[in-house]
């Protein structure tokens, strides 16, 4: 009887010499400064503008030339909701009953003749007929009464924060019709560096008031801190 054959198998392993080779230290500092430049570039990319804020809720209240235009209820020189009432309901009063026109025409037409003055003064004085000039001081006034944390506040980081940035975006659709105005230009990088200082006064001074008054302006970090390039 024969004795049992033992089967040996042969595993052939086809391993290629280039795919064992190191790399040369060349070609990895190759590879790493490619991948560096790769995420520098990326972070470029996604970095956020040092001018212009995301959407918040606090620009919904401001106008352009153009919105103000079709404004009928907002009006200039700060006037305040006393002031509105006194001059277009308790004035027009007072002056009827001084002037005894009730007595000879009647109430009623007197008052008439009073709305008819109300209606042009309001026409005046309101925010659809004055210039870009007038928008923007009634922007920086709408601006202080958001941000400002008590009443007669115009010096506190948030409001300095905010009324630059309402100067900060007027200069600016400014300058996209007026590209070459380069007075204008230094204008807005000088504005821009003045909030990122004041922003992080704020920071040191308080994280948590930082962290709100971003929010508020629309503004990430990486918009107002580290090196700021216009």
């Amino acid at each position: 009887m024969s004795a049992p054959r033992t089967l040996v198998l042969k595993q052939d392993f086809h391993v290629s010499a280039v795919a064992c080779a190191k790399r040369h230290p060349k070609q990895i500092k190759k590879e790493n400064l490619a991948k560096r430049a790769a995420k520098v570039a990326e972070f470029e990319r996604t970095k956020p503008s040092h001018i212009i804020s995301q959407s918040a809720p606090f620009f919904n209240k401001l106008h352009t030339p153009a919105s103000a235009y079709g404004s009928n209820t907002d009006y200039q020189h700060f006037l305040t909701n006393e002031d509105r009432t006194h001059l277009f309901e308790t004035a027009p009063k007072e002056a009827v009953e001084e002037s005894h026109l009730a007595a000879v025409e009647g109430m009623d037409e007197a008052m008439k003749h009073e709305q008819i003055k109300v209606e042009t003064l309001q026409k005046i004085i309101g925010l659809q007929n004055g210039n870009a000039k007038a928008v923007q001081l009634w922007n920086i006034q709408q601006a202080v009464d958001w941000f400002k944390r008590k009443e007669g506040d115009t010096g506190s980081p948030e409001v300095q924060a905010a009324v630059l940035t309402v100067r900060i975006h007027n200069l600016n659709s400014h300058l996209q019709q007026h590209r070459k105005d380069v007075h204008n230009y230094k204008e807005l990088r000088t504005m821009v560096h003045q909030r990122a200082k004041i922003l992080k006064y704020l920071k040191n001074k308080d994280q948590n008031r930082y962290n709100t008054c971003l929010l508020e302006l629309g503004l990430e970090r990486r918009a107002v801190e580290g090196e700021i390039t216009l």
